[in-house]
């Protein structure tokens, strides 16, 4: 898996952005068509099926069109990460790949904190492109609401998935994230969430960085399929600036780099990201996690930004 960023610029200002350090590293900058080839090759010799574009907002890039339609050619599936304020030159296009070739993960936030042009959009994107859409939500505190997602489920026809994710805090603490002190209180939100989501047929996803300690014993078997990821996916994810460097993850941009090159394959560096992260695998993101029944078992301990601060800062989480 590699996530290709392809521009980050954005026209929206979410207080919980990882990418917002590279703002700050390159500028506002577009991935220009020789690195998104170089990638696109990238993905090909490493047996990758999909094209997973992300940003900033992917649909914002000028060549955003050109470079989807390579994909396609190149017969590869197209994941499109977006904040749903998307063009109505594009909405179009989108509209135009066939029906499981394209898959949207649209990140929402709540109708109160949303302004009412880009609500109107986000609707309109929805009511477009509903059956491709998988709508998530980013968590960074704990008394976000939910339900509203399962509204949007409903009554645009999306698919019946909803993606969750935790604010992780990047190296710099740049971002509003959400502290591991409230996770356990998320998941007692989450658990009473899927309890609604289950009456619609809908499924939960996690991200990266739960951890079972999250949920207590009684919401274990509510969220059996959920928890089957829980705890041991925090891994390099892999996302490709718009340079042509490789990163394990956004949080963890300002950690290491890898630039591609024609004899790079996904494997090699999947390995050499975990070889350099591996000095942080026998700590966790709470000082009790190493005397956990379920450490390196069933839990690798939570989010690796985390516990870099926690082992390079010293900023134990109590």
């Amino acid at each position: 898996m590699a996530n290709l960023s392809i521009t980050n610029v954005c026209n929206k200002k979410c207080v919980y952005c990882f990418a917002g350090d590279t703002l700050d590293e390159y500028g506002k900058t577009y991935m220009d068509i020789e690195t998104y080839i170089e990638a696109l090759n990238y993905l090909e010799r490493s047996g990758i099926k999909q094209a997973r574009l992300l940003g900033g907002e992917p649909t914002l890039h000028p060549d955003f069109i050109s470079f989807v339609s390579l994909a396609l050619d190149r017969e590869l599936d197209i994941m499109l990460f977006s904040n749903g304020l998307i063009s109505d030159k594009v909405l179009n296009y989108l509209n135009t790949i066939p029906v499981g070739k394209l898959s949207i993960l649209l990140n929402t936030i709540h109708p109160n904190e949303n302004n009412k042009i880009g609500s109107n959009r986000q609707k309109e994107v929805m009511k477009n492109l509903g059956k491709s859409i998988i709508p998530g939500i980013n968590l960074y505190s704990a008394k976000q609401d939910l339900d509203y997602i399962l509204e949007y489920v409903i009554k645009y026809d999306l698919k019946k998935e909803i993606r969750i994710g935790i604010s992780h805090s990047v190296l710099s603490q740049n971002n509003v994230f959400l502290h591991p002190k409230e996770y356990q209180k998320i998941g007692e939100n989450i658990a009473q969430f899927k309890k609604e989501a289950v009456k619609s047929n809908v499924s939960l996803g996690f991200d990266c960085g739960f951890v079972p300690c999250m949920f207590s014993n009684e919401h274990y078997e509510l969220l059996s399929e959920e928890m089957k990821k829980t705890g041991n996916c925090c891994h390099p994810i892999i996302d490709m600036l718009t340079d042509g460097s490789f990163i394990a993850c956004y949080p963890l941009n300002d950690y290491k780099k890898v630039k591609i090159h024609e004899q790079l394959y996904a494997k090699d560096l999947i390995k050499t990201f975990e070889d350099s992260l591996s000095q942080y695998k026998n700590i966790g993101i709470f000082p009790y996690c190493t005397s956990c029944p379920l450490f390196n078992s069933r839990c690798n301990g939570g989010c690796t930004s985390f516990k870099i601060q926690r082992y390079k800062f010293n900023h134990v989480v109590v």
